[in-house]
């Protein structure tokens, strides 16, 4: 048993659970009790407490990113929710961040997750996913203010900035294939789009820091290199640019209420954001808890990432680690350096969430807890921590009980396999079982 806790493990260990809770905690060493409810008794296995995602795009019915997209589809982020429960995520942090509270509430009410929510509603936030996108916004979302939401239930301040509004990840995959596709009737993949963008406002989204030679060779490369070259540069910058600085601006105004406000707030860590980021780290936290969100983003080179999470670490920042989907498929994230570099290095990363991998297929949080484990950069207990006990502790109001396994918190539990948590073989929440060998069971979306 991993009571994530103190850095320990125990033996032998179970819980009795009862109404919903944990009534008590046993070792091998616990005197036996007469007990007339059901038993289950699982060897080879570890129980820890259900996994806690700080960092989930996708899970309910607001709008989608800080770009501020048209809402997924009432099936898809039920199906999102369903692959976070069924690897053992038992409570998630929606960190889209311009929804409403009611729309959060929604989601919480129809999945036995655990749904809460973040606000980025941010004057700067709001215009750059209007620049960007802004589909999913009405009325009600533009109306809304982080001090509001915080009313309304909102636990934390995020995610401030993002990929589709900084020019990031979400640009080259989205939107910048889309204007080329419009407008020229041409095909890119995001790797395409991405060398495209780079050579005309490099890794930092800076006008002035374009390659005329590269981005003619790029041009030809992806099969553009009959359209004119003023005019494809022009389309970039017009898709891209818009909404940059508005998001920058958005980061500095949701930093500076987290510290007014004393909310933690999760700030989207890229090159793009970087110096932005240095500057705020010289500021004073003054009691604010600031998380910065995955801190082994690619768009970093492993140095210039190192160096952010030291200085954020120095500053009294907490650094965040995405799972992406770099671990198993691999799919848009495919080098691991940024990843070890950072788990190695002593204190550069409290906690590790998934972020959101291309149409939600990141890796599970448990795999990344595993990969930890299996690299050797944190034991058992304190790779379950990671995921469980710190990022509650970061964010009050998350999780009840703490996602410890303690007396009078509720029974959110995995039953995982030993040598490997990928395998899950039960969740329960709630006291609950709502997974099966990790097979969702019928019932759980309610």
């Amino acid at each position: 048993m991993v009571p994530a806790t103190g850095g320990r493990t125990i033996e032998g260990g179970g819980v009795v659970i009862e109404n919903g809770r944990i009534l008590d905690v046993l070792s091998a060493r616990s005197s036996a009790q007469p007990f007339s409810g059901r038993i289950v008794d699982v060897p080879d296995c570890a129980l820890i407490p259900g996994l806690v995602n700080l960092h989930a795009h996708g899970v309910s019915p607001s709008a989608l990113f800080p770009s501020g997209a048209a809402a997924l589809p009432d099936e898809r982020w039920l199906a999102h929710l369903d692959r976070h429960l069924a690897s053992g995520t038992t409570t998630v942090l929606s960190t889209c961040g311009l929804g409403t509270m009611d729309e959060i509430r929604a989601a919480d009410r129809r999945h036995v997750i655990h749904v809460r929510g973040a606000t980025a509603h941010t004057r700067g936030a709001l215009a750059a996913a209007l620049a960007a996108d802004g589909a999913g916004l009405g009325p009600a979302h533009r109306a809304l203010t982080i001090e509001r939401m915080l009313e309304d239930g909102a636990v934390a301040i995020g995610e401030l900035g993002g990929g589709q509004t900084l020019g990031g990840g979400g640009q080259d995959l989205v939107y910048l294939p889309a204007a080329i596709h419009r407008r020229f009737g041409r095909v890119l993949s995001q790797e395409q789009a991405r060398s495209l963008k780079e050579a005309v406002l490099g890794r930092f989204m800076d006008e002035s820091s374009g390659d005329a030679e590269a981005f003619a060779e790029r041009a030809a490369e992806v099969g553009l290199g009959d359209v004119p070259s003023a005019e494809l540069r022009a389309l970039i910058v017009a898709t891209v640019m818009p909404s940059v600085g508005h998001a920058r601006d958005g980061i500095r105004e949701g930093v500076a209420a987290a510290r007014r406000l004393g909310v933690p707030a999760l700030v989207h860590s890229a090159s793009a954001s970087a110096e932005l980021l240095r500057a705020l780290l010289r500021e004073p936290v003054q009691g604010a808890t600031v998380i910065a969100g995955h801190v082994n983003h690619t768009s970093h080179t492993v140095e210039e990432a190192l160096a952010l999470a030291e200085a954020g670490r120095e500053a009294g920042w907490y650094g965040e680690a995405s799972v992406f989907d770099l671990l198993e498929r691999r799919e848009t994230v495919r080098t691991r350096e940024h990843w070890d570099a950072l788990m190695a290095g002593p204190g550069l990363v409290d906690v590790i969430a998934t972020d959101y991998g291309h149409d939600g297929r990141h890796d599970p949080l448990i795999a990344g807890v595993q990969d930890v484990i299996d690299a050797g950069h944190r034991t058992l207990a304190e790779a379950v921590e990671m995921a469980t006990s710190v990022p509650a502790a970061l964010v009050p109001g998350l999780v009840d009980g703490g996602a410890m396994i303690r007396r009078g918190a509720p029974a959110d539990l995995v039953i995982a396999r030993r040598d490997d948590l990928r395998e899950v073989r039960a969740v329960l929440v709630g006291g609950e079982d709502v997974v099966r060998h990790g097979r969702v069971l019928q019932g759980a979306q309610a």
